[in-house]
């Protein structure tokens, strides 16, 4: 199993992992885990932090290229917001790539 979709198992069980200040550790809500999930992340655990925080940093990205395009249409950034917010995390950077072609940094 890659570390993509451990996260994406993880996320589709209603898990949001996060790592730790040190980025050295992995933190999810205690007895969320199953033994199988567990095993999965102690047996991957320096590409699943690696891959926990590329998928914040693709998630900060489109969140701020989406207020772009809000401001641009002169809508509503709380509806963008959510609505980048319900695409499944594996999906947001083909989602980013689009944006920033349409709307790209001034």
């Amino acid at each position: 199993m890659t570390p993509e979709a451990i996260l994406a198992d993880l996320i589709e069980c209603g898990i949001e992992p996060d790592v730790t200040p040190d980025k050295t550790g992995i933190v999810v809500p205690a007895g969320k885990l199953t033994e199988a999930q567990r095993a999965a992340v102690l047996g991957h655990k320096p590409a699943l932090i690696a891959c926990i925080l590329e998928s914040a940093r693709i998630t900060t990205e489109l969140l701020d290229t989406a207020m772009r395009a809000a401001a641009h249409w002169k809508d509503d950034p709380e509806e963008w917001r959510r609505q980048c917010m319900e695409v499944p995390p594996h999906q947001r950077g083909d989602l980013l790539d689009h944006l920033q072609r349409q709307y790209p940094k001034p």
